[in-house]
């Protein structure tokens, strides 16, 4: 049997020294010290000494995870994964989750409604890329499907109007051909529904016409750099060598062949 002699108070908020016979023996979160009663006078048997240590460890784990879950909104996979890391227990961490969850501190379909939400605001993902990304921090299906019923048609169609316009500006200095195959791959991976994106293109392309003048400025410059790579072939070779360089870049070969005729002029 062991008597509590003295607490005192830590710097650190919310955290106290026990003395147990007159030696230190612990240090306790407020809510430990108050649920054991472990003030001035008390005395402890070995085991619920042994218990107190335990609840302690398991709230200094609640504690960590608390914080890292309301600095922003975090999945329950990603509040497992914190505690991992810091190398707490899998009963520990058990534990410490359903206290957060019956907080409502974390909360996986809140968290999915949020992120989606987050998404549509921002214009970075389109549904299946926030699925996906949902998929990896570890939220179940059928809560990211609930979910991304907010997601609507429209939604896309505002975002890609814009974004179609900024890639498109971005891809200017290629062949159009491949500034529109790279604004529909880059659509693509951000999660853009295909049929959506097809539409936002033919949109963009028919409210600006091709610029011919910087399509042949694209490929002078382009095919004046292929004609220095291949200037160590002549003939048939050059020409062949040199029009899949330009082709692979999305250049009308009869335009490339123009381009050739007044390059072998000039060499005249």
């Amino acid at each position: 049997m062991k008597k509590v002699t003295k607490v005192t108070r830590q710097r650190k908020p919310g955290r106290y020294n026990v003395y147990l016979d007159d030696e230190f023996a612990l240090a306790v979160d407020e809510k430990i010290l108050i649920k054991y009663d472990l003030f001035k006078g008390t005395e402890l048997e070995d085991d619920a000494l042994k218990e107190i240590e335990a609840a302690e460890f398991e709230q200094k784990a609640y504690t960590k995870a608390l914080v890292y879950a309301t600095g922003r909104m975090r999945s329950k996979m990603q509040v497992i994964i914190k505690l991992k890391e810091n190398e707490f227990p899998g009963l520990v961490i058990a534990h410490v989750i359903d206290r957060l969850e019956a907080a409502n501190v974390i909360d996986d379909a809140r968290f999915a409604e949020e992120y989606v939400r987050s998404a549509i605001h921002s214009g970075k993902l389109g549904p299946r890329g926030v699925r996906t990304k949902l998929q990896q921090l570890g939220v179940d299906k059928y809560l990211i499907e609930d979910a991304l019923a907010e997601y609507s048609e429209e939604d896309q169609v505002d975002q890609l109007d814009d974004k179609v316009e900024r890639l498109m500006a971005k891809y200017a200095r290629q062949s159009h051909f491949m500034a529109v195959q790279k604004t529909k791959q880059k659509l693509a991976q951000l999660g853009y529904d295909s049929k959506l994106v097809n539409a936002a293109v033919k949109r963009f392309e028919v409210d600006n016409e091709t610029d011919d003048d910087q399509e042949w400025d694209n490929l002078d410059r382009d095919a004046t750099s292929a004609a220095n790579r291949y200037r160590q072939y002549e003939g048939w070779e050059f020409k062949k060598r040199l029009k899949a360089a330009l082709f692979r870049k999305g250049y009308d070969l009869s335009l490339v062949d123009k381009w050739i005729k007044s390059y072998e002029q000039n060499l005249d």
